[in-house]
């Protein structure tokens, strides 16, 4: 939406979002839809943004914030042992002090104008980025653009998934014009590693385009859901798998994908809804169902295998993580969290995945939140895990020294990528923590003095994608907007590494 100011950033990761109506969306060209649109319905109360675990993370060469599969806190040693993921990709560099390598400067923009840009990629040639009103892909190594996918509007949608390098996204249908935007309508499946556009389109119910908020990746498909109800579409071709119909008493309002789509579906009308979980089959219908409780305010899919949903409360505060036996349909454990206590890792935004935790070897790993120190300048806080079978503490723990805060990025494998915040006196870094021992190893490590440093302390947690990958960190703003003055740099993404 193109504004005169955008918002500030906000401890935690990404700003506040007050929960949008969901609406609907796209195929390969234009989908025929039922004749008749469903009856209106009020403001849903279930918000929820898939993002998929281990498939999302390790899938096609991307990158990002929450993964998982695997592990545990509780049992014998055979036990624990058989339930840890398999060996990572990512190795210590020779090198780990790092500079860095390219920035990619914000598009020029109109006096006032500032336009959401959601979403960013790591192939194996190619980091790519939303900008304004298309998708473009630098060479990793130097940031020279190879290639542009125009979209004609701003991405509104995106998935961390890749498919053999395919992906898609929601975009707007046209360009915005100051102080309005439009609908959030188009969808578009992306080769990422050929530079491509695949396919476009839309879906009309009673003549109308429908609005969608949220999109998945995942069993071939790419699934798209809002307040209409969910739509399914073949990832190679664009056909249509299943849409929305009229009078049904539950629809989808979001899915998670992966080796299978995970779909959080709402029923009942305002005032009497209630959600529930489901893992859907070839045909979307469901295998295993979970009914979450009536009680809670909103909930979101953070993880597809192992099954994670965050609950939120009335006020939008993130309160308890409920882990699902995906076979079964029944509730494994429940994790309450303090909200004061815990690092914002997820907002109710269906645009936006989770940053700031990960889930993998069947723990949820997350990041408490800072908290002051005396005579220390920075913010310290620690990593920790929970049993997702167990629902309890595992009792590892990893303290940021006193140093600045860390929060986990991914996993890989059966450990886990984190991150240090930069500051005028300390070094930003990325390290591994040893899924079994906890034990750390930096792997990027960027000097606090120096220009490399003022760049990587521009991109500070708030309202900024973090991607880490073949020994490179890459870094990116979710918004591109006209500076509030000449002097101060416009950084769109940033990659550090080893030079």
């Amino acid at each position: 939406m193109s504004q005169s100011t955008p918002p500030p950033p906000q401890p935690g990761f990404g700003p506040p979002v007050t929960p949008p109506p969901f609406l609907a969306a796209p195929p390969s060209a234009t989908v025929t839809p039922p004749p008749d649109r469903r009856p209106p319905r009020s403001r849903l109360r279930w918000i929820v943004a898939a993002v998929v675990a281990l498939a999302l993370l390790a899938g096609g060469g991307v990158w990002f914030a929450v993964a998982g599969d695997g592990e545990g806190g509780a049992g014998d040693g055979k036990q624990a042992d058989a339930r840890f993921d398999g060996p990572g990709t990512e190795k210590k560099p020779a090198t780990t002090e790092a500079g860095l390598l390219f920035h990619v400067n914000d598009p020029k923009v109109g006096k006032g104008d500032f336009y959401p840009a959601p979403g960013s990629w790591v192939t194996e040639e190619t980091y790519v980025k939303s900008g304004v009103g298309n998708v473009v892909g630098y060479d990793l190594d130097s940031g020279r653009q190879v290639w542009e996918i125009p979209l004609g509007g701003q991405v509104c949608g995106y998935t961390q998934r890749l498919d053999e390098g395919r992906t898609g996204v929601l975009y707007r249908d046209g360009r915005e014009a100051k102080g309005k935007a439009t609908p959030c309508t188009e969808i578009a499946v992306l080769d990422l590693d050929a530079g491509m556009l695949l396919w476009r389109g839309s879906v009309e119910l009673s003549g109308k385009k429908t609005i969608f908020a949220q999109i998945a990746v995942g069993a071939g498909k790419v699934a798209v859901a809002g307040d209409e109800g969910g739509a399914a579409f073949d990832l190679a071709t664009g056909e249509l798998r299943w849409k929305p119909q009229p009078g049904e008493p539950c629809y989808d309002m979001a899915y998670g994908g992966g080796d299978d789509l995970v779909a959080l579906e709402v029923c009942g009308q305002d005032g009497n809804q209630r959600a529930q979980v489901q893992v859907l089959d070839e045909a979307g219908k469901a295998r295993a169902t979970y009914k979450m409780p009536r009680d809670l305010g909103f909930a979101k899919i953070v993880s597809s295998d192992p099954l994670v949903v965050a609950a939120f409360s009335e006020d939008m505060k993130l309160t308890d993580y409920f882990s699902i036996d995906r076979s079964k349909g029944t509730l494994r454990s429940k994790i309450a969290v303090d909200p004061e206590r815990t690092m914002k890792a997820c907002t109710l935004d269906a645009q936006a995945e989770c940053p700031g935790l990960a889930v993998g070897n069947d723990r949820l790993y997350l990041a408490t939140a800072p908290r002051p120190e005396p005579g220390k300048a920075a913010a310290s806080n620690e990593i920790v895990s929970y049993d997702l079978a167990t629902g309890k503490a595992t009792g590892q723990r990893a303290d940021s020294g006193g140093k600045t805060p860390v929060f986990p990025l991914r996993m890989d494998g059966r450990d886990v990528l984190a991150y240090r915040q930069p500051t005028t006196s300390t070094p930003g870094q990325v390290f591994r923590l040893d899924g079994r021992t906890f034990k750390e190893t930096v792997f990027l490590s960027v000097p606090p003095d120096g220009e490399d440093a003022q760049v990587l302390r521009h991109f500070a947690p708030g309202t900024v994608e973090f991607r880490y990958a073949r020994g490179r960190l890459f870094t990116a703003e979710l918004y591109i907007r006209e500076p509030y003055s000449k002097y101060e740099p416009t950084y769109l993404a940033a990659a550090f590494g080893a030079g």
